[in-house]
């Protein structure tokens, strides 16, 4: 685990209702598809979680799939823009074989933020793409975790 601080920015996405890893590849294609017509389908994707499904009933769980844009991107209908604040992570960068590995990858750094004494706050946490392979399933990802 490491502390990173990301830039605050503009970000694009698609918000998904349901339990978390689930009905994600249509509104990722949706996304996409409007960011590959704008150049923007390269710029870096992260998916937000605003829900602990240890809380939240799964299909109340809420994802929004975003990828950063400039500040004065306009999108259409059925894909929606709100401010990434940035701020103080902490950050387990992890390869994902297998679509179990994920909720492992986020127990882990939990694990460590809680056994370093880090104090958790209250910004949504999200995962990183570094990359994703859509055949395989396979993708490099940073699992981020808002910190003060």
């Amino acid at each position: 685990m490491e502390t990173q601080h990301f830039e605050a920015s503009k970000l694009a996405y698609v918000r998904v209702t349901g339990p978390y890893g689930v009905g994600y590849e249509e509104p990722s294609g949706r996304l996409y598809q409007w960011a590959g017509m704008k150049g923007l389908a390269g710029n870096t994707c992260i998916f937000i979680y605003h829900d602990n499904p240890e809380i939240t009933p799964n299909d109340k769980c809420r994802t929004d799939i975003c990828l950063m844009v400039p500040q004065d991107t306009e999108v259409p209908t059925g894909i929606e823009l709100q401010d990434f604040p940035g701020g103080q992570y902490a950050v387990m960068r992890q390869q994902i074989t297998d679509f179990s590995l994920y909720s492992k990858a986020w127990d882990d750094l939990m694990a460590n933020v809680v056994e370093s004494g880090i104090e958790n706050d209250d910004r949504p946490c999200f995962e990183l793409y570094h990359s994703f392979d859509p055949q395989t399933q396979h993708a490099d990802v940073s699992f981020c975790t808002a910190i003060k």
